[in-house]
C-alpha cells in the first residue's frame, strides 16, 4: 500500500523573503522612473532606494526574475536592459549608479513606447514564456495625456502588465488609472510623498508576483521501497498560498476587526509594518457591503477607533483610511482593546446576522494585565467572536496562546518585519471562520457588557396614574434585560415623603421578579433633589455600583423643569463621573435647552419625547436600543476605562 504524506508545516515561517513573494516563478520586470526636474534630488534618490527595496524581494538570476530600468523626462534613457545584470548584487549596484537627468518635460508616452518596442524584445533579454511587468513611477502629469494612455493601451495589448504609482499631490489620478492594468485597484498606487513609497513596497511586490505565479502548485514525489511509502514534499510557496487565500476569501461574508499595537515600545517602522500587514490581509478579503466588512482599532493604554465596520465598503477606501491613521503611545492594555472590540466594534447596532465575527490582534510588547486580557478574550468567545492573536518579538508565547481559547490558533514571528510571512496563513484562517452561531442581535442585552442602570422618575409632577404608566415602561424594559449581579443591575429613584418607598438600590433585587415587585411599591419625590442624590452616591459601591460597569441614568421628566439650570448642573457633574444620561420628556412643552444639554451626545439617540404617558410604549424599543447598543462613549468621545 502506498501512502502519500504532505508535510506542509508552517510554510510561511520556513520561507525567506524572496521565496515568500515570488517563489521560483520567473518574470521580466521593467521600471520606468520619472527623472524630470520636478523631482528634487534627494527625492529622486529616495525613488531609487524604493526600487532597490522592491528588487531585493525578488529572486534575480538568469532563470527567474530579470530587471531592467528606464528613466524619462524631456528624453528617454535606458539605464540597463533585462539581460545586462543577471544577479541581484549586479542589479542593485547598477541602480546606485543611476543619475537624474535634466529637463522640464515629462514624456511618459515615449518611455512606455520604448519599454514596449525595445526593453521587452528578445535581443534585450525578454523571454517569451514569462510575464512582462512594467512599473511606472511619476510625481506629476505627463506632457501628453492622450498619447500616454494610448501607448499604455498598446503595451497592455502586448501582454505587458502595468503598475502605475503616483507620488504627491500634482499627479493626474485619472491618467494613472487609465494607464494601469485591470483590476485597477490592484495596479494603481497613490502615495502622499516619496518617503511614503516605503509603505507600498510590500504590496507592490506581492501584486507583481500575483501576475507571475500560476495558481497550480507542483509537487515532487519520492518513493521508497521499504516500507512502501510515498513521501511528497510540496514546493508550494507562500505566494501560492496567497492564491489559495484569494480563492477562499473571494465570496466571504465576515466582520473583521484589526487591533494594532500602538504602544510606546513599538517603533514607527514597526507600526507601519503592522499597517502593511493589515492592508495586505484586506487585499485578500471580499470587501463590500454585503460581503466582508473591515474595522480597526489602535491600542496602548487607551483605545482609538480608526475605522468602524460600516464606515467603508470599498477595499481601496479601507486601505487609504488605514494609511492615514496616526499612531498613539502608552503601555500595553490589550485587555481594553479586546473589551472595546467585544462591546464597541461588535456592538448591537453594527453587527450582522449570518456573518462570521473575528478579531486579528497583534501584540509586540509586554501585556500589563495578561489575566484581564485572557478574561476579555474568553468573554469575546462567549459572544461568538473569534480572536486570532499574533505575537511579535518579546510578546510571550504563553500570553498569546492564552488568547486563542479552545481553537489553539495563534501565530508568532520574531520581528514586525517578518509579519508578511504570515499574510497568507492568517488570511486563510480568517476566511475560514464559520458564521457565528448566535448573532449579537440575538444575545440578551447585558450578556456582553455589564451595566448599572438607574431609572429616575419625576413623579411629583406626573401624578400617581402617570407614574404607574412610567413604571410599566420600566417593567417592560427590564423584562428584556439580562438582569443578574454580573450583568445588568437596575435601580430606581422616586418617592414622596415615605423614605421606605424611595425606590431601591442597584443590588437590592437579584432577578426580574424582584425588580417588578419593588416597582409596584414605588412613590415619588422632587426631581432636582433626585439628581443631586444620584450624583452623591447612587452608583457608589456602598449602594451596589460596580467600578467597571457602564453607568446609565434614565431620566423620565414630566413637562418642563422648574429649575432647569440646577438640574443641568447636577446632570453634568454626574457625567463628569462617567454616568451616561438618557432623557425621556413627557408633555406638549417644547424641550428646554437645559434638558437637551443634560443628555449624552448625540441627542437623537439619547433624548426621547412623547406628548402623553400613554405613548411611552411606542418609544420603548428606541430606549431599549439606546440602552443596549454600546456605541456611545462618555462625552461622545472614546474614553478608556481607568485602572483601579
Amino acid at each position: 500500500m502506498n501512502l502519500r504524506i504532505y508535510n506542509l508545516g508552517t510554510i510561511a515561517q520556513r520561507l525567506n523573503v524572496n521565496e515568500y513573494y515570488c517563489g521560483n516563478k520567473p518574470a521580466d520586470v521593467v521600471f520606468l522612473l520619472d527623472s524630470s526636474n520636478s523631482i528634487w534630488g534627494p527625492h529622486f534618490r529616495t525613488q531609487l532606494q524604493f526600487v532597490k527595496d522592491v528588487v531585493s524581494m525578488f529572486q534575480v538570476d538568469v532563470n527567474h526574475t530579470r530587471i531592467g530600468i528606464v528613466t524619462y523626462g524631456s528624453r528617454v534613457r535606458r539605464e540597463f536592459y533585462l539581460n545586462e545584470f543577471l544577479t541581484k548584487p549586479g542589479v542593485l549596484s547598477a541602480i546606485d549608479r543611476i543619475r537624474q537627468m535634466q529637463g522640464y518635460a515629462t514624456h511618459t508616452h515615449r518611455a512606455i513606447k520604448f519599454m514596449r518596442q525595445t526593453m521587452f524584445t528578445t535581443e534585450k533579454g525578454a523571454r517569451a514564456d514569462v510575464a512582462k511587468i512594467g512599473i511606472i513611477l511619476t510625481d506629476g502629469q505627463s506632457s501628453n495625456m492622450l498619447l500616454t494612455v494610448w501607448e499604455a493601451s498598446k503595451a497592455k495589448k502586448d501582454n505587458v502588465n502595468i503598475f502605475a504609482i503616483g507620488i504627491g499631490s500634482k499627479i493626474n489620478t485619472r491618467e494613472l488609472r487609465l494607464m494601469a492594468s485591470r483590476p485597477t485597484h490592484e495596479h494603481f498606487f497613490k502615495v502622499t510623498d516619496f518617503h511614503a513609497l516605503q509603505n507600498i513596497k510590500d504590496m507592490l511586490a506581492v501584486r507583481t508576483c500575483r501576475v507571475t505565479i500560476k495558481p497550480t502548485p507542483s509537487t515532487t514525489t519520492t518513493t521508497t521501497t521499504t516500507p512502501t511509502t510515498t513521501t511528497t514534499t510540496p514546493t508550494t510557496t507562500t505566494t501560492s498560498l496567497l492564491e489559495v487565500a484569494n480563492r477562499v476569501c473571494e465570496n466571504g461574508v465576515s466582520d473583521v476587526i484589526f487591533a494594532l499595537d500602538s504602544t510606546t515600545s513599538v517603533s514607527d517602522e514597526d507600526f507601519e509594518n503592522q499597517m502593511t500587514f493589515a492592508k495586505e490581509i484586506v487585499n485578500t478579503l471580499n470587501v463590500q457591503k454585503n460581503g466582508t466588512r473591515v474595522g480597526a482599532v489602535l491600542y496602548s493604554d487607551q483605545v482609538v477607533n480608526a475605522l468602524d465596520m460600516n464606515d467603508l465598503y470599498d477595499r481601496n477606501d479601507v486601505i487609504a483610511t488605514l494609511e492615514k491613521t496616526n499612531r498613539t503611545a502608552g503601555n500595553n492594555r490589550l485587555d481594553l482593546a479586546i473589551k472595546h472590540i467585544r462591546t464597541k466594534s461588535f456592538r448591537r447596532g453594527l453587527a450582522r446576522k449570518h456573518s462570521a465575527q473575528l478579531a486579528i490582534v497583534i501584540t509586540g510588547s509586554p501585556v500589563m494585565f495578561n489575566e484581564f486580557a485572557k478574561q476579555e478574550a474568553d468573554r469575546a468567545k462567549e459572544s461568538d467572536i473569534v480572536v486570532i492573536p499574533i505575537g511579535v518579538g518579546h510578546a510571550a508565547v504563553e500570553e498569546v496562546k492564552s488568547l486563542s481559547g479552545s481553537s489553539g490558533k495563534f501565530y508568532t514571528v520574531p520581528s514586525f518585519s517578518q509579519l508578511p510571512s504570515l499574510i497568507a496563513e492568517v488570511a486563510i484562517e480568517a476566511c475560514r471562520v464559520p458564521v457565528a452561531e448566535k448573532s449579537i442581535q440575538d444575545q440578551a442585552c447585558g450578556s456582553r457588557q455589564e451595566a448599572d442602570i438607574m431609572f429616575m422618575l419625576d413623579s411629583i409632577n406626573a401624578g400617581r396614574k402617570n407614574t404607574k404608566r412610567a413604571l410599566a415602561l420600566i417593567r417592560d424594559l427590564t423584562n428584556e434585560l439580562d438582569v443578574a449581579p454580573d450583568k445588568i443591575q437596575v435601580g430606581l429613584m422616586s418617592a414622596e415623603c415615605h423614605e421606605d418607598t424611595t425606590g431601591f438600590l442597584l443590588n437590592s433585587n437579584k432577578n426580574k421578579n424582584e425588580v417588578n415587585d419593588a416597582l409596584s411599591k414605588t412613590k415619588s419625590v422632587d426631581f432636582s433633589a433626585l439628581l443631586k442624590r444620584m450624583r452623591h452616591g447612587a452608583f457608589s459601591q456602598n449602594h451596589g455600583g460596580r467600578r467597571h460597569a457602564k453607568k446609565v441614568a434614565v431620566l423620565v421628566i414630566d413637562g418642563s423643569l422648574e429649575e432647569p439650570l440646577r438640574a443641568l448642573t447636577e446632570a453634568q457633574r454626574a457625567k463628569l463621573h462617567g454616568v451616561e444620561v438618557i432623557v425621556v420628556q413627557v408633555g406638549e412643552e417644547k424641550p428646554q435647552d437645559e434638558v437637551l444639554m443634560m443628555c449624552d451626545a448625540p441627542a437623537k439617540e439619547t433624548f426621547f419625547k412623547v406628548s402623553d404617558y400613554s405613548e411611552l410604549p411606542a418609544i420603548k424599543q428606541k430606549i431599549w436600543d439606546s440602552l443596549c447598543d454600546e456605541k456611545r462613549e462618555i462625552g461622545g468621545a472614546i474614553v478608556s476605562p481607568k485602572v483601579f
